[in-house]
Order: C-alpha cells, then sequence, then structure tokens
C-alpha cells in the first residue's frame, strides 16, 4: 500500500483531475448566477395561456404553487408548510376561506328600530358597534368608531379608497352621490360578502366600508358625535373556498432564531369571459409571475452557497388579488415568534423597467418609511423610493398584511404604471427579459448580506403602519 501511494499519477490522470475540478468550480460559479435562459423557462411555465391566469384560489394557482414547490425541492430548500407533511411534501399551505353571503345591511343608532340602509364595499363581520364620528376624507377617523366621510368632489380615489380601508375605525360610511355608486359598482359586488380565514383567530384587520345613499345621509347630520351607532348585516348564504402558498426554509446557523422572508404572490385575476377581445386569459406575466421568479432564482443562489446567519423563508402566497388571504394564513400560523422575523422584502412587478427611475433601477415602497431601504442600497442594491406615491403601492401587496404587524416589510417594484396593468395584454412577450436578469443579480449580494448580518431593520419615527 505505501508503495502505491508513493507511485506517482500518471500524465493523463493529473488532466482528468483538474478537468474534473474546473468543471466543479464552473458549476458553483453557474449555480451563483442569475440566468436569463432559466428566468425564461420559469416565465414561459407560469404566464402560460395553459395556466389560464392563475386565478386567485383555482387549479390553475395551485399548479403553480406545485411548481414553485418542486423547484424548491430540486434546490435542497426545506418544505415549510402544512405541519402534516401530506401536502406536496409539505411545502404546500392549504388555506379554508368562510365566506357568508350578505343580504341587507343597515346603519342604526340608538334605540331606532328601522336603520339605514347601506352597500358593502368590504365588510369584516356582520355585527359592527362603535361610536359615531363625522369626518372630512382627508381626515383620520379615531380608533373604534364608526365614521361617516364626505368626499371631496363626489368620487374616491385610489389612494383614499385604500387609506379608508387602513383606517383606525369599526367602518366608514362614505357618503354616495349617484355617479360614486356607479362608480363603485364592481367592489359592491365583491363586498356582498364576509370572509374569514379557517384557523386564524382573526381574519380581519382592516375597517369596513360602506357607502350611504346622500338622501339617506342627510337625516344623519343632526346625530351628535359620540353617539352609539351599529351596523348589522343579514347572513343570506355560507360556503368554504380554499387558497394555496409554497413555503421553503433555508435554515440559519445562528443562534438567535432570526429570520427574514422573500416572497412573491404567485395568483393573478384568470379568466374574464366578459373582456373584450378574443384574448380572455390575464397572464399576469409582470403581475406577478416576474415577483415569483425573482423569488425564486434568489433562492436557487442563496441554497448553492454557505448557510446564511439567519433563516430565510421564500413564500409564495396565494390570493393576493382577493384581499391577501395567503399572506394573512402565513403571518398568523408562522413557526417562529413574529418578532424574530425582521424583514420581508416582497418581489412584485419587475418584468420592465420604469421610466420613472433610472434605467438599471428598482425601487421600494414605503422607502421613508423605515431604513430597510437605504442600508440595503449601501451594500449594492439599486433601488430607490417609490416615484409614484400617490398610488399608495406599499399598501397595495402582501407586505402590508406583515407590516401592520410590525415586521419591517416593503416591496420591491418597477411597475411604470403601463397599461397591461390587469388585463389580458400582461403577456410574456411585454417582459424584458434583460433587464429583469440584471435587476433579480442586483438584489443576490443585498439579500445575501441582510441574510448574514446582526443589524437589523427598523421603522422611522412616526412611520409604522
Amino acid at each position: 500500500m505505501e508503495k502505491f501511494a508513493n507511485t506517482r499519477l500518471p500524465a493523463f490522470l493529473k488532466s482528468v483531475t483538474l478537468a474534473l475540478l474546473i468543471g466543479a468550480l464552473l458549476i458553483v460559479s453557474a449555480q451563483a448566477q442569475v440566468d436569463q435562459n432559466r428566468v425564461r423557462a420559469h416565465m414561459e411555465f407560469l404566464a402560460s395561456d395553459e395556466m389560464q391566469g392563475r386565478g386567485s384560489g383555482t387549479i390553475y394557482e395551485k399548479l403553480a404553487g406545485m411548481y414553485l414547490a418542486s423547484q424548491m425541492r430540486e434546490f435542497g430548500i426545506e418544505p415549510a408548510g402544512d405541519k402534516d407533511g401530506k401536502a406536496l411534501g409539505a411545502y404546500i399551505q392549504t388555506v379554508a376561506i368562510d365566506r357568508k353571503t350578505l343580504g341587507k345591511t343597515t346603519l342604526t343608532l340608538g334605540g331606532e328600530t328601522e336603520g339605514k340602509a347601506l352597500t358593502p364595499l368590504r365588510v369584516a363581520n356582520s355585527a359592527i358597534t362603535g361610536k359615531f364620528q363625522r369626518i372630512s376624507i382627508t381626515e383620520t377617523a379615531e380608533k373604534g368608531s364608526i365614521a361617516l366621510v364626505r368626499t371631496e368632489d363626489g368620487t374616491i380615489k385610489r389612494e383614499q379608497f385604500g387609506n379608508l380601508i387602513g383606517s383606525p375605525a369599526n367602518a366608514v360610511i362614505v357618503i354616495a352621490p349617484p355617479a360614486l355608486m356607479k362608480q363603485m359598482s364592481g367592489f359592491a359586488r365583491r363586498g356582498s360578502s364576509i370572509t374569514s380565514i379557517r384557523g386564524v383567530e382573526s381574519s380581519g384587520g382592516f375597517a369596513s366600508l360602506y357607502l350611504i345613499a346622500e338622501a339617506d345621509a342627510e337625516s344623519l347630520e343632526s346625530v351628535t358625535n359620540g353617539s352609539d351607532v351599529a351596523i348589522n348585516s343579514e347572513v343570506a348564504d355560507s360556503s368554504t373556498s380554499y387558497t394555496w402558498n409554497a413555503v421553503g426554509k433555508i435554515k440559519g446557523n445562528g443562534d438567535d432564531s432570526e429570520a427574514i422572508l422573500l416572497s412573491a404572490h404567485m395568483d393573478h385575476v384568470g379568466v374574464r369571459e366578459n373582456a373584450p377581445g378574443d384574448d380572455k386569459i390575464f397572464n399576469g406575466a409582470d403581475d406577478d409571475a416576474s415577483g415569483c421568479v425573482a423569488v425564486l432564482e434568489l433562492a436557487r443562489i442563496i441554497a448553492a452557497g454557505e448557510k446564511p446567519r439567519r433563516t430565510i423563508y421564500f413564500a409564495f402566497f396565494g390570493s393576493e388579488e382577493r384581499g391577501g388571504f395567503g399572506s394573512r394564513f402565513f403571518v398568523n400560523t408562522l413557526e417562529i415568534p413574529l418578532e424574530k422575523l425582521v424583514a420581508n422584502l416582497q418581489f412584485e412587478m419587475i418584468g420592465r423597467p420604469d421610466p420613472k427611475v433610472g434605467p438599471d433601477e428598482l425601487w421600494l415602497t414605503g422607502y421613508k418609511r423605515s431604513d430597510l431601504g437605504s442600508e440595503l442600497a449601501k451594500t449594492g442594491a439599486k433601488i430607490v423610493a417609490d416615484p409614484h406615491p400617490e398610488e399608495n403601492f406599499f399598501q397595495r401587496s402582501d407586505n402590508i398584511t406583515l407590516a401592520r404587524r410590525g415586521v419591517v416589510a416593503h416591496t420591491v417594484s418597477s411597475f411604470g404604471l403601463h397599461k397591461d396593468y390587469h388585463q389580458a395584454s400582461d403577456e410574456i412577450e411585454t417582459i424584458d427579459f434583460e433587464y429583469m436578469t440584471k435587476s433579480i443579480s442586483s438584489m443576490v449580494k443585498p439579500v445575501r448580506w441582510l441574510a448574514d448580518t446582526t443589524w437589523k431593520p427598523s421603522w422611522n419615527e412616526g412611520m409604522k403602519p
């Protein structure tokens, strides 16, 4: 044996050994890079016509979750879904949504027996009580109140709608002229039900929102602020539906069990038979197949390297388009204490550049609300402040679910308000793959830093939602 050990390797074996070593290094190098062909391949599946627009709570949303879960398994990422281990290797979280269809909804004051008819837009509970408060649409209601709101010009702007839903009031009632009633008719159809997430103690977290006709509101002018009022909705029917999340994790090697979350939503708006034109499939290439691919590529690259100090969760949420049911379930059933989740980056609509920022830049919603964006920028992240503050994007993606629970959570995006948003034209042909690949690549080092550092982001004073 000793004689064999001292024998020199033949030249051809040296060449083979060197070739294998070089090959291994090349494989590691390739794993550490975002590949445009891989990005396109994922997009071609998730945003294909065959996925039927990944409608919220449909089998196609679940198929997207199964695809993303299979990729995480291939990368060696641990499952972090349902605890029973039966749901597709436990990467998938199954979320049951109980729905009550509402009948007549009325507002009553004091001992009145006949209430004023209300049109529900979004409802948390069938019975709501509070103290009456009269405010303008630019004012903030008191916590626990039932606020009567008069608009400035008889319309509700997008950012105002988000602010009303996020009000600390128990309920907000908007005085609506006929034009506003017509404007909000779509929301009224969707708002005629109450949804709750099974297994989650509180599925609300928002103010119930209603409209009241101008004629009915006139008699409320004499009501004193602070009076006891109540809103009651009859329950006409009940049903159960489902949505799904796909969740994996890389367990950190630190001792303090801190974690970060990288997320995107995998649903879109599905098929709409009443859409104009021949194309009825709303593929959702930018919204949000692009975000899913970003999280998937970051997961692959991080998994190929050394274990991070902090645990990293990779979550693909269902039913973001219908009220964030997937993210609300996730945050309420997280396996670690919520205070240990130090940051969330949601990736949404990064498939093409925003002309309002630099050609190689992304932007962060709520940039000034915390110190997370500025610190990531110091590590090389090409992210800047959201150039569309009037759109209130900070409250329009799954990050807001976590932010309201105290987690420093923002959305990374490059949405330039293109006209394909929520249209059948949001197709893969509109994606700028070179930009998208570079954008994902630019986040690898900053995300890895966030996973390894001991630094913790925090809300700036007065900016916590």
